[in-house]
């Protein structure tokens, strides 16, 4: 919708589709975890958040493709992006009163290493490369695989036991997925704008 308001690119009946199947798979992929909550309302802010962070997310895309759009490269803007990042949170840390301390044990330095260089600096400056070269919308798309990796990363550590509903769940979400990057034609659907664009 972002690339659509910010840009003026129709989503496409495939994309629409993929994305209906995507959202209604992770709500069915998380549902038996909301429906061990007593109270319903007590997560709301939290899925607010989600919601917010989500659309940030979103805007960050619509940035980038406007960067990439004026020739600017994803390390370039990333570089300046997390320098920015970081001196907003020193000054807010600072106002606070937060002192910066650090554990030097291997597992800590390990760990803060791998999520800074490969999940953060590589991760983003991949991800953004990819937005340019396949769109904003399909690239988002694959974002929706994230808890799907989480998951299964978690039953083989962590001992999470799939349920009937998480897998069919899994099952939408990678629906989705071969809906969006597959090449097969989509039946119109009467509306002139998305079933052209679908071809």
């Amino acid at each position: 919708m972002n690339n659509w308001i910010w840009f003026g690119k129709r989503p496409t009946t495939r994309v629409l589709c993929g994305a209906v199947l995507g959202l209604l798979g992770i709500s069915i992929l998380f549902w038996p975890e909301l429906q061990q909550q007593s109270d319903i309302w007590t997560l709301l802010p939290g899925i607010a958040l989600a919601a917010a962070g989500t659309y940030c997310f979103s805007l960050g895309n619509m940035l980038s493709v406007r960067h990439q759009k004026q020739g600017l490269k994803p390390p370039t803007t990333n570089a300046w992006g997390m320098f920015y990042g970081v001196a907003i949170l020193f000054v807010i840390s600072r106002i606070n009163g937060v002192e910066f301390t650090i554990s030097y044990e291997a597992s800590y330095v390990s760990a803060l290493l791998y999520l800074a260089i490969p999940g953060t600096v590589i991760g983003f400056t991949a991800y953004l490369m990819l937005v340019g070269r396949i769109g904003p919308d399909s690239a988002a798309y694959a974002t929706v695989m994230f808890p799907v990796v989480a998951l299964t990363i978690s039953s083989l550590y962590e001992g999470y036991n799939w349920s009937p509903a998480a897998i069919g769940g899994l099952l939408l979400v990678i629906s989705g997925n071969i809906i969006i990057f597959s090449k097969f034609r989509l039946p119109a659907f009467g509306f002139t704008g998305l079933s052209n664009a679908s071809k």
